[in-house]
């Protein structure tokens, strides 16, 4: 049975459109249905009747841009003059894209690429960082769009990378605690540890799920060498799929493990494309294959504007992109999993299977670490005590370059921190309603 479909506003001028009676029920927002506090909702959707009809829509008394609906056969519970009030605006940016207007709602940033010469970031003053909200919005701002982000002038506490990080959210707690200290140390448990050259890498890439965000304090600078170099491999992703689309969607698709491996006490494994896209789905029809995607996107988007007068956004492979996953120090042997059985089925041997694909691999790897190395693509800083870097763990990789750690009077010390990708979307989130375009770079 499907309940009248009332005409409620015109998107344009002269042209309706019809919503469900049910969907509008849903959008009830008075206080008989989201609780004043918890903004949770008192009804559950599927209490309301499948046979609900609009008794009668009219315009609010107190606001013209709002209008009344009176139910016939409401949800169980509620009495007969309960009203749903809705704002016109509102049903109008539905019939845009089909999203509800809200907090959680709107285009995210644009994550923006960068290489040496382009990269030009903002450093903020901590006192400023941690008093001023709007600079505090700057700063995660740039930490989306760009995903790295300078604070100078830290007091040298060992409490300071905890209160800048907490400014976003809680820690992220892990096997190495809920902060940690970067320095040379005897029969090092980690690459980082050591006074040796430590490559292009994300943190924790044999977690099932990364920090999002990185945090590294410096207390103390090495008299020579350490420098601290960031590379946008997302910027870097983009380049490769330009250049050899084929070699990207290995390196998108072939999974490899990660791990580490202290057997007396942890022991983490986790395996993943190298490359992780977004979900590439078109309604219900998942593509497999970016190219494939990005061109029945356009198609799609061609199509919406031709039939239906909604024009969508254009679409970057920057845009598909969701994680890099690079971290030679951290690889375990190849093996087969279900991606590679397809291939493996053509091969007479399972060695054979897993020739093909660390050769498959290797080769577009190759490429993507030659982008990654490229030096216009370099942005080098050598870390000074006040210092203190925040960067996306997800796409900023990040290397260090080797240190004299003989000087015992300046070995190199900096403390870390985590933070996960919910409660800095969430602050995000929370600083951009408060905010809106005030602060922004």
């Amino acid at each position: 049975m499907t309940a009248p479909s009332p005409s409620i506003m015109p998107a344009k001028e002269d042209e309706w459109r019809k919503f469900s009676p049910m969907l509008l029920r849903d959008l009830c927002q008075c206080a008989a249905c989201i609780h004043h506090s918890t903004r949770q909702k008192l009804f559950s959707t599927t209490d309301i009747p499948r046979d609900i009809r609009v008794q009668s829509i009219a315009p609010n008394p107190t606001s013209t841009d709002v209008v009344d609906i009176l139910w016939d056969g409401d949800v169980p519970g509620y009495d007969a003059g309960h009203i749903t009030s809705l704002d016109t605006q509102w049903l109008r940016d539905i019939c845009k894209d089909g999203a509800i207007p809200g907090p959680f709602q709107g285009r995210p940033m644009q994550a923006a690429p960068w290489n040496a010469q382009t990269l030009s970031p903002r450093e903020f003053e901590y006192d400023e960082y941690m008093r001023d909200d709007t600079v505090l919005y700057s700063a995660t701002e740039q930490l989306q769009t760009h995903g790295l982000v300078f604070i100078t002038n830290v007091p040298s506490s060992e409490k300071s990378v905890s209160a800048i990080a907490e400014r976003i959210g809680p820690l992220k707690s892990t096997f190495y605690g809920d902060t940690w200290d970067v320095r040379t140390v005897p029969s090092a448990i980690n690459a980082a540890y050591t006074s040796s050259d430590l490559g292009f890498h994300s943190d924790l890439l044999y977690f099932q799920n990364p920090a999002h965000i990185q945090l590294l304090h410096c207390m103390q600078a090495s008299c020579t060498g350490g420098a601290s170099v960031f590379v946008d491999a997302f910027k870097c992703a983009v380049d490769l799929y330009t250049a050899d689309p084929d070699a990207f969607d290995i390196l998108a698709t072939l999974l490899v493990n990660y791990h580490y491996k202290h057997p007396d006490s942890n022991l983490y494994s986790a395996t993943k494309p190298v490359i992780e896209t977004r979900p590439n789905r078109i309604g219900d029809v998942v593509y497999h294959s970016l190219p494939e995607f990005l061109d029945a996107w356009q198609k799609n988007r061609e199509h919406l504007r031709q039939s239906v007068g909604t024009e969508i956004s254009s679409l970057r492979v920057m845009d598909c992109l969701e994680k890099i996953n690079w971290g030679p120090p951290f690889m375990a042997p190849f093996s087969l999993q279900p991606e590679s059985m397809e291939q493996a089925r053509s091969c007479a041997t399972v060695v054979e299977s897993l020739n093909w694909k660390i050769d498959a691999w290797h080769v577009a790897a190759q490429k993507f670490s030659d982008l990654l190395h490229q030096r216009e693509n370099l942005y080098e800083r050598t870390m000074q005590p006040g210092d203190c870097v925040l960067f996306d763990n997800t796409r900023i990789l990040h290397a260090r370059g080797a240190f004299d750690s003989t000087d015992v009077e300046k070995v190199r010390w900096l403390r870390g921190t985590y933070l996960d990708k919910e409660p800095f979307l969430s602050k995000l989130r929370v600083l951009k309603n408060k905010f809106g375009n005030v602060g922004r770079l």
